[in-house]
């Protein structure tokens, strides 16, 4: 099966700074050794990815989508981009807010 990096963006509501960092890697997917969480320098948005294995870069989205909503939960924000990178191609969902 092949493999993926998928990421999430959220814009925060409030600044985020490196210790929302920290609560947000602690929370989000305990146990994912591949997952990195880390902020923008403009301090309101947060990103996070990790490696999965889905039939295709379709299925690799949505596995994309659900960890942006898992982000929201862990950081109160609006999730603005869900993209799966595989290495002969790629997706990416972006909200319009």
């Amino acid at each position: 099966m092949p493999s993926f990096t998928i990421y999430a963006a959220l814009r925060a509501r409030a600044a985020v700074d490196d210790a929302v960092v920290g609560r947000v890697t602690a929370a989000l997917r305990p146990g994912d050794d591949d997952m990195r969480v880390w902020r923008e320098p403009d301090r309101a948005v947060v990103r996070a990815s990790t490696e999965v294995t889905a039939d295709d870069p379709a299925a690799a989205l949505e596995l994309a989508r659900a960890l942006g909503d898992d982000l929201a939960g862990c950081c109160p924000g609006d999730v603005e981009e869900a993209a799966a990178l595989g290495d002969d191609d790629s997706l990416v969902w972006r909200a319009w807010l």
